[in-house]
Formats: C-alpha cells, sequence, structure tokens
C-alpha cells in the first residue's frame, strides 16, 4: 500500500505543471531597437527542461514584444558547427539561451530556470550587452 501512495504521489508532481502563471513577468519591457537580433535555443531531441521551456515559457515569449523583436531559433547543440555562429566559449548545459547578432554571441543564459526569471535574464541581458 505504502509503495502504491509514493507511485501516486510521484505521478501527481510530474502530472502539476511546473509553473504557477506569469504574473509579475515583465515581457513586454522597451525593446532596445538594433536589428538582427535572435534568441538561440540550443537544445538536444531528448532534454527534458528544452520540453519544458517550449510548454512553459515559448508560447508567453512569441507573443510578447520581446519576441517579436527577437524571434526564436531552436539548434540542435551537435549542429552549431555548421551554422556559423560564433560562440564565446562551448557550450555545456542545455538548453541555453544565446542572444545572436549578425551570427555572433552578444549574452546567453544557461539551464532552463523558469518563466519569470527567463524574462528577467532576457530583459538584463539585452539592456547591459546591446
Amino acid at each position: 500500500m505504502l509503495r502504491v501512495a509514493q507511485w501516486m504521489f510521484g505521478l501527481a508532481l510530474i502530472l502539476v505543471p511546473l509553473s504557477h502563471g506569469l504574473a509579475g513577468i515583465d515581457r513586454d519591457a522597451p525593446v532596445p531597437k538594433f536589428g538582427n537580433l535572435q534568441l538561440v535555443v540550443m537544445e538536444t531531441p531528448d532534454c527534458i527542461y528544452c520540453s519544458i521551456f517550449r510548454r512553459d515559457v515559448l508560447p508567453s515569449y512569441e507573443i510578447s514584444e520581446r519576441g517579436k523583436e527577437m524571434p526564436v531559433r531552436f539548434l540542435d547543440v551537435n549542429d552549431v558547427p555548421k551554422t556559423g555562429i560564433e560562440l564565446q566559449s562551448p557550450i555545456d548545459i542545455l538548453p541555453t539561451f544565446v542572444i545572436v547578432k549578425d551570427n555572433h554571441e552578444i549574452g546567453r543564459i544557461p539551464g532552463y530556470m523558469g518563466p519569470e526569471d527567463f524574462f528577467h535574464s532576457i530583459n538584463y541581458l539585452l539592456s547591459s550587452s546591446l
């Protein structure tokens, strides 16, 4: 009986959404108009946190002003050498979110951290790097 209860609790943890809404997220902070910006998401097909990002953050990001000014591009981390993107250092954490301007990295966020922290980090990178 205890084993069944543990299994049910584990299943419940998996099925419960990992975010509690998007209250307090500054999704529409002013975007610097520098053009040619992309948010490149480095991932692999088997990356669980990449899937969580796509589920919990991507829909809000794509409809935000930030997402309209800096569109998302997904890349398999193994295909990065073929793209011509000049990275500042190797990618060792997945997902890694790289802000790219004219194929040059100008900032990155290593790892998934949740919707609110993601939007704050993107805003910080843009305000400090450009």
